[in-house]
């Protein structure tokens, strides 16, 4: 990159022409990776280097910014200990990264370009000890070991020539470079890089958005597929009214003959309710499971458009080769919609084959309780507001390991969120239930198994 050992013999050899015996006239930044050095050459005339980081690396750039009293008042000001001093020396080494400004009161400003360490030091030779740094984030630069100067002369440096190799992968075709032609080359460098960073996280960001709504379909399709497959709750519910003249009070299940298959089937019944008032269960339920559906289709509908626009776009987002056509692309990517966000009560996690359901709110909470099932593994942190969290059942028994995420996630999304450890109650979902007149998210418990969760 522009951090060899050539490029800075380049800047020490123009250092040396233009700012040799001038002064220091103040340094200047506006944020963390950007810091300008501004100087006056011997004649009288203004001279500034803008000096860059990019992923830690060093580049050297002049620049024709006016700075007005708008602008001191906005920045921050650096090295404040050499403002006005004369440059007495500039040296460098043709086989090393970095420049040292020799200023007339035995400071020294140095521009060190060690790969993604480089930063701006400002040293005072007498005691050997760094007064100041601009990239404050490099701790260890307090303690560097500073190269002797006693052996570098102050004239130019001999700069090597780079290998071809180098010099064509850097876009360069001519040498020897001028600094303007270095500059330019930088220049170009730092287009291609920010060019090809915004394309890769718009790209990112379309294959992630993607990803996920893939991912909602596919579990709407799965929903979708349950309820259909499952044993109709409207069926079940004429099944109990076409027998409730021999169903007693206190029964927890009943064997009647299914007039849709001509078989005999067991159905659950609550024994503190009526056969009329069993019925009503199972009407109420197929009437929220009409309403799934409906809300389903539609999720599948609107998210199968979306992702359709949505692989359009990352195919022109791959395509681009320049700002304009990209920067399109980065306008239409859209927020995932809150329609497809609200349509499911939970958020879907997947850990290792298993899915998870955290519920958003109070409210999605109890929908999501209708919609587990009887053997999924409910869980919540325990005496404390949080967010309903399902195991979706798989298999004869649940991992430990998955168990555990599970809580986490409970825990995190709970008041307790900030302690280290937290009590979460997993029980299989049919121990819990929803005591009428209930306020929303408030549920009641049967059987209370505590698992200790580790929040990192």
């Amino acid at each position: 990159m522009f951090s060899a050992s050539w490029v800075f013999g380049l800047w020490g050899d123009a250092l040396r022409e233009q700012l040799l015996n001038g002064f220091f006239e103040g340094a200047i930044s506006f944020d963390k990776d950007t810091l300008y050095l501004r100087f006056t050459r011997f004649d009288g005339s203004r001279y500034t280097l803008e000096v860059k980081f990019i992923d830690g690396h060093m580049f050297i750039l002049t620049s024709d910014r006016i700075f007005d009293q708008n602008d001191l008042r906005k920045g921050m000001a650096q090295f404040k200990e050499i403002e006005n001093l004369q440059i007495v020396g500039i040296k460098n080494d043709p086989n090393d990264r970095w420049i040292c400004m020799q200023l007339s009161n035995n400071n020294e400003l140095w521009l060190k370009g060690f790969g993604k360490f480089g930063n701006v030091l400002l040293r005072n030779s007498i005691s050997d000890e760094t007064i100041s740094l601009f990239r404050l984030s490099l701790k260890s630069d307090w303690e560097f070991k500073y190269p002797l100067l006693e052996a570098i002369q102050s004239s130019d440096s001999d700069v090597k020539k780079p290998n071809p190799d180098e010099l064509s992968a850097l876009h360069i075709k001519n040498w020897p470079l001028s600094i303007q032609e270095l500059v330019q080359a930088e220049l170009q460098f730092m287009r291609d890089f920010y060019f090809d960073r915004n394309k890769m996280q718009l790209i990112d960001g379309l294959e992630k958005k993607i990803k996920h709504y893939k991912k909602i379909i596919v579990e709407s399709q799965r929903r979708l597929k349950d309820i259909e497959t499952r044993r109709s709750n409207k069926e079940l519910g004429d099944l109990i009214l076409a027998h409730s003249h021999s169903l007693k009070p206190g029964l927890t299940k009943a064997l009647v003959t299914d007039y849709f298959t001509d078989q005999r089937i067991w159905i659950k019944l609550n024994p503190d309710l009526s056969a009329a008032d069993n019925a009503k269960k199972y009407y109420g339920k197929a009437k929220n499971e009409v309403i799934e559906v409906k809300k389903l289709l539609e999720q599948i509908e609107i998210t199968q458009s979306n992702l359709k626009d949505l692989e359009l776009q990352l195919a022109g987002a791959c395509a681009s080769t320049d700002f304009k056509s990209l920067k399109s692309y980065q306008k239409l990517a859209p927020p995932v919609s809150n329609q497809i966000q609200d349509t499911l009560p939970y958020r879907l996690v997947e850990f290792q084959g298993y899915q998870i359901w955290v519920g958003k709110n109070n409210k999605s909470n109890d929908q999501m309780l209708k919609l587990a099932q009887k053997n999924d593994m409910w869980l919540h942190a325990k005496d404390v507001a949080g967010s309903h969290v399902i195991i979706k059942k798989k298999g004869a028994i649940y991992p430990e390991s998955v168990i555990q995420h599970a809580a986490q996630l409970a825990a995190k999304n709970s008041k307790a969120k900030t302690q280290s450890v937290v009590p979460v109650i997993a029980v299989l979902r049919k121990f819990v239930s929803k005591p009428k007149n209930a306020a929303p998210g408030e549920v009641s418990v049967q059987k209370e198994e505590i698992v200790d969760a580790f929040i990192a």
